[in-house]
């Protein structure tokens, strides 16, 4: 058979078409196979950058486009309908980089139309360009394909620049954004080559395709078959593995055989942090089974219970048997009981069971006359007592309460330390614990011990951890190389525990790495909700604020529909209607999600989908149906089509979330920016479409970002 290379982009084309299409894709090889004896089917467009680019009939409809390499060999870029096809297939160039050696397809006319639009009035003060300190050797030197340097040099800044960056490959639109952020030529450099695993000193031969096919940074876009079996299994295997396929920062980060302790990988949303764990939990897995290490078991963790189950359903399928035998899926609510066993001082309290005694502990205890509340109480016991392991008073009366906003006085101090003393009383009597009580006392436990559960650990979504759940899992494994694998984003903290790991003693500066690049989120979509948090200040869990810089989208999309209706119900059948439209298209009920700041936020549209016989199941339920539950629950999933609703004033930030400004200011705010984070959260669940709708006044988030 030919060789034959799939881009990236044809594997998602392939993922959504119709089964019989499908079924004609794969009957494309033969045609290559013709095309390499007799030179039939392949079409060469007029007006064509590249003379290698064709196209080749799939059906009536459809179309492939196809570079013919050489004798035997093809790449197929895209499999699209025949008018966009022909459209598509005489803009693009197809080569290898002089600079990085990374086999690439680059679209310039496009990106020159885009600019164009952008630009409809000229700056005539070129020395406000953002590259008029740049020479055209520094773009050149890192891999910047020379048509592209006059169109860079008409842009005014970053915006400009985020609009055309998912249309240059990868590397190139790195290049672009470092420079762009005044970092000098051989930083940039250097960085490239981390990221792409770029050879040092390495003369490139533009025309030795099979050493560019083979460049790390190639196989991050390309996948090449040379056997029956492999194409066979490419085209009729599981997608989702092709969806967790690693770029090559990725991969060098989930396969690097030693970390000298905790290494930590952050990134917005849809970069990929999740695939890089489950990467790193099955090669850490097989390592164990290499070196014969018998007892060698592996925690991942996480903290909800939706998203552990996501996790171990990708694993199961993701790992060999043997692999995911050595893995434990849990939550860190699970993992502190697993830790404590059975007993009825380890039962978890209710969270409205912890409310209601907080309220009349503080009632009892006078703490009412001073201005706190109950809510106040809880948050002074989590965030101060339990995080920082306060035993008594006296440590307490001398502790410094970093994130609180209300000053006590000593006297304060004592009220707040017997309020918090009768409320631990009165669960033990009524025999529950909070589930940060069972995680304190399970580190003690395992710290205890003298042998530790597990080899390793991979922790998703970090940023939600509190630090008495910090302790726990660093009692369950040995400090030493590969210990945690630490994975998060602060940008998506959606509880409300701040931690610096290197307080808590994990430490992981020179052992960390932030992600830039998001996969699946459309670079409108991203841009918008990026406004959600627009100067909001956001850690890196280490105490220092995580910068934006690069933070961009691998593709492009139609940008979000939002809109506002004077009720509930005209929002419900508006969204419902949009979703029989969705429908209509082929998309299926499952990839299509709904979801609410609160379950009464979405019970309209669950109502109007019934009323048209569509069926709806929960979000993150293995059930067919449209997906539909609140933004908490949300989180780790990901859609092609999302409908975010009840995004109004009443729902959006949630009155009931948000500490008032008179009881804690500084509290006050960071309820409100956990508020603006889940919102964003949301937002970003999405890959092709996002309807963002409110009834009444909208949230002022919504507004904010709307006007901006």
């Amino acid at each position: 058979m030919p060789t034959l290379v799939f881009a990236k982009q044809f594997l998602d084309d392939f993922a959504k078409l119709e089964p019989t299409v499908r079924q004609k894709v794969r009957e494309l090889p033969d045609k290559f196979e013709d095309a390499a004896h007799t030179g039939a089917h392949l079409e060469l467009l007029t007006g064509s950058l590249d003379q290698r680019v064709r196209t080749i009939r799939v059906d009536k409809f459809w179309r492939g486009v196809v570079v013919k390499l050489g004798e035997g060999r093809y790449a197929l870029l895209r499999v699209m309908p025949h008018d966009d096809a022909n459209k598509w297939a005489v803009r693009q160039k197809f080569g290898v980089n002089p600079a990085t050696g990374i086999v690439e397809i680059l679209d310039v006319p496009t990106v020159k139309e885009t600019v164009d639009t952008l630009k409809e009035v000229e700056d005539a003060d070129v020395s406000g360009m953002l590259f008029a300190d740049r020479k055209d050797k520094d773009f050149t030197r890192l891999g910047v394909d020379e048509h592209l340097i006059p169109i860079l040099r008409r842009l005014n800044d970053d915006t400009e620049l985020l609009a055309i960056a998912s249309y240059l490959p990868n590397a190139q639109a790195d290049a672009v954004l470092l420079l762009a952020d005044g970092t000098p030529v051989e930083e940039a450099w250097a960085e490239i080559q981390a990221s792409y695993l770029v050879p040092a000193h390495t003369e490139v031969d533009t025309e030795d395709l099979d050493t560019a096919l083979n460049q790390p940074g190639t196989k991050s876009g390309f996948v090449v078959t040379t056997t029956d079996t492999e194409l066979v299994d490419l085209l009729t295997g599981d997608f989702e593995a092709w969806r967790t396929f690693l770029h090559p920062t990725q991969r060098s980060l989930a396969e690097k055989p030693t970390y000298n302790g905790p290494a930590k990988v952050t990134g917005g949303a849809g970069t990929g942090k999740t695939v890089v764990a489950l990467h790193r939990a099955r090669f850490l897995a097989q390592r164990l089974i290499d070196t014969d290490d018998a007892a060698g078991r592996i925690l991942v963790a996480t903290y909800t219970k939706s998203l552990a189950t996501n996790l171990d359903r990708t694993l199961r399928t993701f790992c060999t048997p043997e692999q995911y035998g050595r893995l434990n899926v849990t939550t860190v609510d699970s993992l502190a009981q697993q830790a404590l066993g059975a007993g009825a001082k380890n039962r978890p309290a209710m969270d409205s069971d912890l409310r209601d005694i907080a309220n009349s502990v503080v009632a009892m205890s006078g703490l009412d006359d001073l201005g706190l509340d109950g809510r106040f109480l809880l948050a002074e016991w989590e965030q101060v007592i339990l995080a920082r392991q306060l035993h008594t008073f006296p440590e307490y009366a001398t502790s410094a309460r970093p994130g609180r906003g209300t000053r006590l006085t000593r006297p304060g101090r004592k009220a707040v330390w017997e309020a918090i003393e009768r409320l631990t009383t009165e669960l033990a009597g009524k025999g529950r614990s909070t589930y940060l009580q069972l995680a304190d006392r399970a580190a003690d436990t395992l710290a205890a011990r003298t042998t530790r559960p597990y080899a390793h650990a991979v922790i998703d979504e970090a940023q939600d951890l509190h630090p008495a759940q910090w302790r726990l899992i660093r009692a369950a494994v040995p400090a030493g190389p590969n210990d945690l694998f630490i994975v998060g984003d602060a940008h998506q903290r959606i509880y409300d525990y701040r931690v610096s790991l290197s307080f808590l003693g994990i430490e992981t500066r020179g052992r960390s790495r932030r992600l830039k690049i998001n996969y699946r989120t459309s670079q409108q979509i991203l841009h918008w909700a990026q406004q959600i948090l627009t100067g909001q200040p956001i850690d890196d869990l280490d105490g220092e604020i995580e910068e934006e810089t690069g933070y961009r989208s691998s593709f492009t999309g139609p940008p979000p529909v939002v809109q506002n209706f004077t009720t509930a119900g005209q929002e419900a059948d508006h969204v419902a209607e949009a979703i029989v439209g969705w429908l209509a298209e082929g998309v299926s009920a499952s990839a299509i999600g709904v979801t609410g700041r609160t379950r009464a936020a979405v019970k309209p549209v669950q109502e109007a989908l019934e009323r048209r016989s569509i069926g709806w199941t929960d979000l993150g339920a293995d059930k067919p149906g449209v997906r539909i539950g609140t933004m908490h629950s949300a989180k780790g999933l990901e859609f092609a089509r999302l409908a975010v609703v009840g995004v109004s004033t009443e729902n959006v930030p949630l009155p009931a979330a948000v500490t008032p400004k008179a009881t804690d200011e500084t509290q006050h705010d960071h309820d409100l920016l956990r508020e603006r984070c889940l919102l964003y959260v949301a937002c970003t669940r999405t890959r092709d479409e996002l309807l963002v709708t409110s009834a009444g006044t909208p949230s002022p988030f919504l507004t904010a970002v709307t006007n901006a």
